[in-house]
């Protein structure tokens, strides 16, 4: 049975299981979970995830929200492509970075993400400067941690993609909608261009407008 993966594909938290996926060449249905419409308050949605929030993963019977967990079920079904180590101290390097983007990396860029796109995207008003300080103070605070193991190594965890990537490099999908402040942080800079090289991460941007035609 082919894995339904429910998402709004102009999120990253969407795009990072998207890509995931395409990445490990599994094959994958993906259903629009059509915000414009309130489609993730349904009954039906919410029997699925009751945070009424995407992406979720169906397999079977089986359905899982959150992204970074979906990505590590995802990296399960192809242990030989090692984007999660069997090794525990290899695989906890990038359990690590995978909670730093929910607890951190995540709500940092969600401040930009919403104020500058979202709420252009779904005609919201314009953004509140006091939220976008909040997001530039903790982007001072949090981007030169990730800047400076990109300095150190090709990828997040070491020189070797990892679901630490994927977990962190989606919010690069929409980078320069959002207006993340990353002038500074060349290292980065240099990953976010290595990730958009990937055809699996090409493939993804292109497959979005499709979704969206779900309409």
């Amino acid at each position: 049975m082919t894995i339904k993966l429910h998402v709004f594909p102009l999120s990253p938290r969407a795009f990072k299981v998207m890509w995931a996926a395409n990445h490990l060449g599994i094959v994958f249905e993906p259903v629009l979970v059509d915000f414009s419409k309130g489609a993730h308050r349904t009954p039906e949605f919410a029997g699925r995830n009751p945070n009424m929030r995407m992406p979720v993963l169906e397999d079977g019977g089986y359905v899982l929200w959150e992204s970074n967990a979906i990505l590590q079920y995802l990296a399960a079904q192809k242990p030989a492509a090692e984007l999660l180590p069997e090794d525990i101290k290899a695989r906890l390097q990038i359990v690590k970075w995978q909670f730093w983007d929910s607890a951190h990396w995540d709500p940092a860029c969600a401040i930009f993400a919403f104020e500058n796109y979202v709420k252009q995207l779904f005609q919201r008003g314009e953004p509140d400067a006091r939220e976008i300080a909040r997001g530039e103070e903790m982007f001072a605070r949090l981007a030169p941690v990730l800047d400076g193991e990109l300095q150190r190594h090709r990828y997040v965890a070491g020189e070797s993609l990892t679901l630490a990537d994927f977990s962190l490099g989606a919010m690069n999908f929409i980078a320069e909608q959002a207006k993340f402040p990353l002038e500074s942080y060349r290292g980065i800079q240099r990953w976010a261009a290595d990730l958009k090289s990937l055809p699996s991460w090409q493939k993804t941007a292109a497959e979005a407008p499709a979704i969206l035609q779900q309409r």
